[in-house]
């Protein structure tokens, strides 16, 4: 009974240890640097503040920020929070996707931060709306599925392994040696010669 409570514990266990870090929000963390750029720099576009924004973009893209800034300002200022959903070292630098869904509509937000006089700033920043997810993220989504897949197969091979391994403990005197069979002898008499 006790070896039914331990392969009921164990395979608990497997299952439990499967099923860990299975949170829907795996994107990647920003490195505190450029969350520091990034994260003040969307909050004063969502709020329209174009010159709070400025403050955050490297001096030679500032004109091109301006132009495109009122169009990117609206498409954010109703729209979810971009979470981050890839992030890509460049030299000194760094490439960001930020995506949201809003409804059916996907927005993906691309920056770029870069070191300017030894301080991260933006280089680019571009906002985007689309009615398909964005690839990153149904790659992203792809991925992990087939993780799962693959956590619960490596699962199941291990309660295998070891319900084989309890079987072979338990079995182990019938693999070795087989039963002992019960000798059947005659029994015999011997007399002895007492003479002499």
């Amino acid at each position: 009974m006790s070896r039914i409570f331990l392969l009921f514990w164990m395979s608990i266990a497997a299952f439990s240890l499967s099923a860990c870090n299975r949170s829907t929000d795996t994107r990647p963390p920003l490195p505190e640097e450029i969350a520091a750029v990034v994260k003040p720099f969307y909050e004063a576009v969502r709020r329209g503040d174009q010159k709070a924004a400025e403050k955050y973009v490297a001096p030679g893209f500032i004109d091109d920020s301006r132009v495109q800034f009122a169009e990117m300002s609206g498409i954010l200022k109703d729209a979810p929070r971009p979470a981050p959903a890839i992030q890509q070292r460049q030299g000194s630098g760094a490439y960001l996707t930020f995506a949201a869904q809003d409804g059916k509509m996907w927005i993906t937000s691309e920056v770029r931060v870069v070191r300017y006089r030894n301080k991260p700033m933006i280089e680019y920043w571009d906002v985007t709306t689309t009615e398909k997810a964005p690839e990153i993220v149904t790659h992203t989504q792809d991925m992990k599925r087939y993780t799962s897949y693959a956590l619960m197969a490596v699962a199941f091979a291990a309660l295998a392994g070891l319900a084989l391994l309890i079987w072979v403990v338990r079995n182990r005197t019938h693999i070795i040696s087989p039963e002992a069979t019960i000798e059947t002898r005659r029994v015999t008499a011997t007399v002895r010669n007492r003479e002499g």
